[in-house]
């Protein structure tokens, strides 16, 4: 799943509040999903921490931002192609993130 991380302040919902549901495991980020279809949104530290981690398959438009590297390749889908693309590869979690 691509997403791009953003400060908090440069988050803002714009409409459909009342759709949204949060998911807040104990030792976990935020999952915010669509309540009407489902779809992962956004979460991270959302709504009170410093980054949103924004769902880019979420946005309507380019959001004019490239991949860094790709974390967790040690469990996509056995079927998920990683094609050479010269990024950084993480079995886990990115060691900054």
């Amino acid at each position: 799943m691509a997403q791009g991380r953003v400060p908090s302040t440069g988050f803002r919902l714009l409409q459909g509040a009342e759709l949204i549901e949060t998911f807040q495991p104990e030792a976990g980020m935020a999952k915010v999903f669509c309540r009407v279809c489902g779809s992962s949104l956004f979460g991270g530290t959302w709504p009170d921490g410093p980054e949103v981690s924004v769902r880019l398959g979420s946005l309507d438009d380019d959001p004019g931002i490239r991949p860094q590297y790709h974390s967790f390749v040690d469990s996509r889908a056995p079927w998920e192609e990683l094609h050479e693309d010269g990024l950084e590869r993480y079995g886990a979690r990115h060691p900054g993130g």
